[in-house]
């Protein structure tokens, strides 16, 4: 008879309309930040979008970006393996 918040929300969610999209792109952009702060706590980087399973990062340095390149495959396998799915492919970095 009743169902559970979390279950109404997960099927919610799991439909492909504008707004679990927009849910979806979010969690990305959490998770890369996250693992980004592991990496570099002090550093100020800025997880900008998710577009076209692209990720656009702003550096403060492009040292900082080559730094990040060198541990791009560990960023994005992270990401990946914590959704379950591919949602990420590649990083723009800009400084």
């Amino acid at each position: 008879m009743f169902k559970s918040l979390s279950n109404i929300l997960s099927a919610k969610f799991s439909r492909n309309d504008d707004l679990s999209r927009q849910v979806e792109i979010a969690k990305v952009l959490d998770l890369c930040r996250g693992e980004i702060k592991k990496l570099f706590p002090e550093e100020e980087i800025e997880v900008v979008s998710l577009k076209n399973k692209t990720v656009l990062i702003l550096v403060s340095s492009p040292a900082l970006a080559s730094e990040l390149r060198l541990r791009e495959s560990s960023l994005i396998t992270a990401v990946n393996t914590a959704l379950h799915k591919q949602v990420i492919k590649r990083i723009i970095y800009r400084f």
